[in-house]
């Protein structure tokens, strides 16, 4: 494997780590060696334990005292439990913001949708940049919020919320069917549409839940 540039070890490492658990390159349970990460990408330790602290605070990574690091376990029923209060705080979220949101601040969120757009076309499939625009297009609704508790509980789910690329990272089918709520979500916030919003937001959530269900067991093995 080449040797990392000596610039920004800590994002690359990171980016690596990151890569290969969202492809289950290391998959959930595995214990991680700094040390022999380390010495594969041909950098200290430093860089190594830096990324892991930034993947531990995305919730992908989790240190056991005593016994190791290790790729963080899905747990089914909490991953469920997670999507439906990541759907109440949303839908809350929507429910503040559908009649005093800026026309602007919609159209500056449809951008996103954009971006998410022209990667559907894209071979290989950049899934990992895709997920990253859905994350914020979810998290957007959120952050119009200026409830900082809510923000607070809502970024608590990063780690189920990060995780759950996993379990959907191989089904582009399924990534391109729920693309089309993004587009339903945007026209109805657009349109000071709550019903549809909600309706098409609940759509979306049960989605995740059902494939989560349907590919539990094939994605985790």
């Amino acid at each position: 494997m080449p040797k990392i540039e000596t610039s920004l070890l800590t994002q690359q490492v990171y980016d690596i780590l990151r890569e290969k658990i969202i492809g289950r390159k290391y998959t959930p349970g595995n214990k991680l060696d700094i040390h022999k990460l380390a010495d594969e990408f041909g950098v200290s330790r430093s860089p190594v334990k830096d990324a892991i602290n930034q993947l531990v605070h995305e919730g992908l990574i989790e240190i056991i005292p005593r016994k190791g690091t290790y790729v963080t376990q899905l747990n089914f029923t909490e991953f469920i439990e997670v999507l439906d209060a990541r759907l109440m705080i949303e839908m809350w979220a929507a429910q503040q913001a559908i009649q005093s949101i800026s026309d602007d601040k919609i159209e500056e969120w449809g951008q996103i949708v954009h971006e998410m757009d022209s990667m559907l076309e894209v071979t290989p499939f950049p899934f990992e940049l895709y997920s990253k625009l859905d994350m914020t297009f979810h998290k957007t609704l959120i952050d119009w919020t200026t409830n900082s508790k809510i923000k607070d509980i809502y970024s608590s789910l990063n780690t189920h919320v990060s995780l759950s690329r996993i379990v959907h990272s191989t089904s582009l089918g399924s990534t391109i069917k729920r693309h089309k709520h993004h587009w339903i979500l945007f026209t109805a916030m657009k349109e000071r549409d709550l019903p549809t919003f909600l309706g098409t937001l609940t759509l979306h959530i049960e989605s995740l839940k059902k494939e989560a269900e349907l590919r539990w067991d094939e994605v985790m093995k």
